[in-house]
């Protein structure tokens, strides 16, 4: 019979092991051997999207590069028109300053400032050229900005008759509007736009919608023609394979510059590929030796795995069972104290009128008053009779011994009942347990013995937090379909850094000799065989909150008969 148990708990960890030796091997190997039952062409294929997905990567995060150095310089700008007026930039001396700060601010990003008002005419230059009486009333960028108040322009040749980009805002401080102009440092942008890595041979520029180019390309100059035909828009990062004489490229586009500019990146298709074939090749070797090592690693590491989960599983079965036995020896121990207590008073009183009738007796006459008196010590001695009857009754309920059965519990009475048992010692204590209990409450489905076993070391904690008395409270309501079940206290409170650790076996943070560390170990267990949850919440100084979440016995009942 021995035997024959012994097998039936080897035999499934046995499979185990097999298992995941074959989910594992399988995993690693089968993508190595379809890779290379595909030879060169899978992998040209893979090195192929792999290249132009890092392509299609490396271009995006370049065009962001772009267009954040066009904001910055953009921001910089309508920085100046929000902190200076109009009559304190129009001086040459701080318009001067202003220029010097904005260079220091973009590392030389900018030719040239100019303040320019509603009528188009220049009220203030600093910069290399003459356009101190220039007037741009009529230029395309003098209106744009004049409606949408901030504007970056496409390369123009303007009266300079050099290719240049600006950047202008508007500011109406004052109700009076006026423009502040920056020529962008073409040399410095041209260096941006080409900083994207690429391999021997590729080139990056910069479009406008008419296919004319706004920086300096491989082959050509500014403000010439493109080779780029199809300059219909397009959303975020398009790649296209082209013939360039005897050379293979692949360009990648995306439109930047609120989609007026578009970014173009071209890169020879061989120059992509060639540090990749060559990885490849050198790392054959390389691979069929960590396959090796894969294997043999595989087959050690699982059956260390499964000989672990073997043991720790059965530590772990027999430390729960543990755990609810200790858990219920404390319960009845703190119970039996509480016990003590209660009966202990009655029995004075039962002492106090036995003495007074003794009395009574001794000096009795007949007297109706001396009978009367008699008559109500001896009902005053059965009624503490009763209560001690009572007490005892519901303890030798808390304290027999009986299998885990989950059943329909009406919660409401068994919370009365556990803080009228508590409520003795808790007065000892100056301590107040009060009940806050929802009418009419669904049934839950738990085993009532553990329900009780988990409340009273909940509470047997909230004790312990209140070392100079205060208030504990029991709530229990109905919400979202949910029993919730809740034991308050405003005590010492627990550290945040403790917290996350109460529900852990052997983890107390009481004296040493007073607590086990296994009370909420125990209570987590039960709660989770429930179907429930618990958590805690807890703020130093303030208090905590024990909040338990209860399955709801018309579901159980439900899911039971299905």
């Amino acid at each position: 019979m021995d035997k024959r148990n012994i097998d039936v708990r080897v035999d499934p960890y046995k499979m185990l092991q097999w298992r995941m030796v074959v989910v594992l091997l399988a995993a690693a190997l089968l993508p190595l051997a379809l890779s290379g039952f595909g030879s060169w062409i899978v992998f040209g294929q893979l090195i192929e999207q792999k290249s132009i997905e890092q392509m299609r990567t490396v271009v995006l995060s370049h065009a962001r590069a772009i267009e954040s150095n066009l904001s910055e310089n953009l921001h910089l700008l309508q920085l100046m028109t929000e902190s200076h007026n109009l009559r304190e930039i129009s001086r040459s001396d701080k318009l001067k300053i202003l220029f010097d700060n904005l260079n220091r601010s973009s590392n030389g990003g900018f030719i040239d400032l100019g303040v320019i008002d509603a009528d188009g005419n220049h009220l203030a230059y600093v910069g290399p050229y003459d356009l101190r009486d220039r007037n741009y009333r009529d230029a395309d960028w003098f209106k744009e900005v004049i409606s949408s108040g901030a504007y970056i322009s496409d390369v123009f040749l303007g009266y300079r008759q050099i290719p240049h980009c600006i950047i202008a805002v508007k500011s109406v401080r004052d109700n009076r509007p006026w423009i502040l102009r920056a020529t962008i440092n073409s040399e410095q942008f041209d260096r941006l736009v080409k900083s994207v890595p690429l391999a021997e041979g590729g080139s990056a520029y910069i479009l406008n919608r008419e296919g004319v180019y706004q920086t300096v390309p491989k082959d050509g100059d500014v403000l010439e023609r493109g080779a780029v035909s199809d300059l219909t828009y397009h959303g975020g990062v398009r790649e296209k394979k082209i013939k360039s004489g005897d050379t293979d490229l692949i360009r990648v586009t995306t439109w930047i510059n609120k989609d007026r500019w578009l970014l173009v990146v071209e890169q020879d298709e061989a120059a992509i590929q060639a540090p990749v074939n060559q990885a490849i090749a050198s790392g054959a070797l390389v691979v069929a030796f960590a396959i090796f090592l894969l294997v043999i690693a595989t087959f050690l590491a699982t059956w260390h795995l499964t000989n672990r989960i073997k043991r720790v599983t059965a530590e772990r079965d027999e430390m729960s069972q543990a755990f609810i036995r200790s858990a219920k020896l404390a319960s009845i121990g703190e119970l039996a104290t509480g016990l003590a207590h209660e009966i202990n008073n009655p029995l004075a009183i039962i002492s106090a009128e036995q003495t007074n009738i003794s009395d009574l007796l001794k000096e009795y006459d007949g007297n109706e008053t001396s009978r009367e008196e008699i008559t109500e010590s001896i009902e005053r001695c059965k009624a503490q009779v009763q209560r001690c009857a009572g007490i005892t009754r519901k303890m030798l309920q808390f304290g027999r011994q009986k299998d885990s059965r989950l059943e329909s519990v009406e919660l409401a009475s068994r919370l009365t009942d556990i803080a009228t048992l508590l409520q003795r010692r808790a007065k000892v204590h100056n301590i107040e347990i009060v009940p806050f209990i929802e009418e009419n409450l669904p049934p839950v489905y738990v085993d009532p013995i553990e329900l009780e076993q988990v409340l009273v070391n909940l509470i047997n904690n909230s004790f312990a937090a209140l070392p100079d008395g205060g208030k504990i409270t029991l709530r229990a309501y109905l919400d979202d379909n949910v029993v919730h079940l809740e034991v308050v206290d405003d005590g010492t409170g627990i550290p945040a850094a403790e917290l996350e650790h109460i529900f852990e076996p052997f983890f107390t943070t009481k004296e040493v000799g007073k607590g086990t560390g296994l009370g909420l170990s125990v209570c987590y267990g039960i709660i989770q065989s429930w179907g429930g949850r618990i958590k805690a919440e807890s703020h130093p100084g303030q208090g905590t909150t024990m909040h338990i979440s209860l399955p709801y016995r018309s579901t159980k009942e439900k899911n039971k008969d299905k």
